[in-house]
């Protein structure tokens, strides 16, 4: 037993003094943007009834939750995401279905798999806008992520803007293949999306979309011709909305688009950001549009959010070798 005394579980991140300065930094940084533009920090509880992730469908897997039982008998879990709670958080303290903006800087524990050289908490810091709909509310979550850009220390930074509802509606046209199509989008498989056409009996119109998506990212305007291809409404709406958002943004700099981006939360709807620094493999930025979460807290509005993913940012910051004076 001795000789783990000065040693840390494998699941934690100890503190390096040079990295928690560069973080403060960036919070700091960061939490001004947020007030400047009108959002209150909250401060969620750690722990959160597991009820509350598993009624609501939320896709965490509950074998993946840090919990426990407490005295009343009850499974409570540590928070494994912000987004949620302050659903919750907005049902029970807002008035007449108002606009409202938040904003938040924590940690969120998720456990992950061993000998990754991964941990299982995360630092986060972000936003939620609730019952700001449509192009508006994007319009100005994407405005807010290009004026953090410069304060995270990072060169090279792109935001990839993708599409829940573009996603939602191809597993729809798929059938009871959706789950073997978001596998081979998720790892952008081409030989296998070639046998997934070929052994399925789809439309031409719809194999010949399926076959661009593992590599349909890039400028708006190198996949003009494939958005020009789709004859679904809800496909050709779903596109018809990343394009004018794009249009209406105040900065078009590193922004680039993903058509085959698969949601990472099962409450997204709509729009899906995230923002990738070439100095680190996982997104330092993600976020999206989750229209269909308040009204299961019955609440009838819309919402989007996005985070800064706080451990990917140091990384990639102490490869990129900036010492963020």
């Amino acid at each position: 037993m001795e000789e783990f005394k000065y040693l840390i579980p494998e699941e934690s991140i100890d503190a390096i003094i040079s990295n928690v300065s560069r973080l403060r930094e960036i919070e700091n940084d960061l939490r001004n943007i947020f007030s400047k533009n009108n959002y209150k920090e909250v401060l969620m509880p750690s722990f959160e009834y597991v009820d509350l992730y598993k009624q609501l469908d939320s896709g965490f897997e509950q074998e993946k939750m840090f919990q426990y039982i407490n005295h009343e008998g009850k499974n409570v879990a540590m928070r494994c995401d912000f987004t949620i709670p302050l659903a919750r958080f907005y049902s029970t303290n807002s008035y007449e279905n108002e606009e409202a903006r938040y904003c938040y800087f924590g940690k969120v524990y998720r456990k992950e798999m061993m000998h990754k050289g991964r941990s299982s908490e995360f630092f986060q810091g972000g936003v939620e806008l609730i019952n700001k709909p449509g192009i508006a509310g994007d319009k100005e979550c994407l405005n807010m992520i290009q004026e953090s850009l410069p304060h995270l220390g990072l060169s090279n930074i792109l935001i990839e803007l993708g599409s829940a509802a573009f996603f939602n509606r191809l597993c729809t046209l798929v059938g009871n293949n959706a789950d073997e199509l978001k596998e081979i989008l998720k790892y952008r498989d081409i030989s296998k999306m070639k046998e997934f056409v070929a052994k399925n009996n789809f439309d031409s119109k719809l194999n010949s979309l399926l076959l661009t998506l593992p590599t349909a990212f890039g400028s708006l305007e190198s996949l003009e011709s494939i958005i020009a291809n789709i004859d679904d409404e809800i496909l050709q709406e779903a596109m018809q909305h990343l394009k004018e958002l794009y249009n209406s943004l105040d900065n078009q700099q590193s922004i680039i688009f993903d058509l085959g981006m698969v949601p990472t939360m099962k409450y997204y709807t709509g729009l899906m950001i995230k923002g990738y620094s070439d100095k680190c493999a996982q997104p330092i930025i993600s976020g999206g549009r989750y229209d269909d979460l308040l009204p299961r807290f019955n609440k009838n509005v819309g919402a989007i959010g996005f985070c800064y993913h706080m451990n990917h940012i140091l990384k990639a910051l102490d490869k990129e070798g900036d010492n963020h004076d």
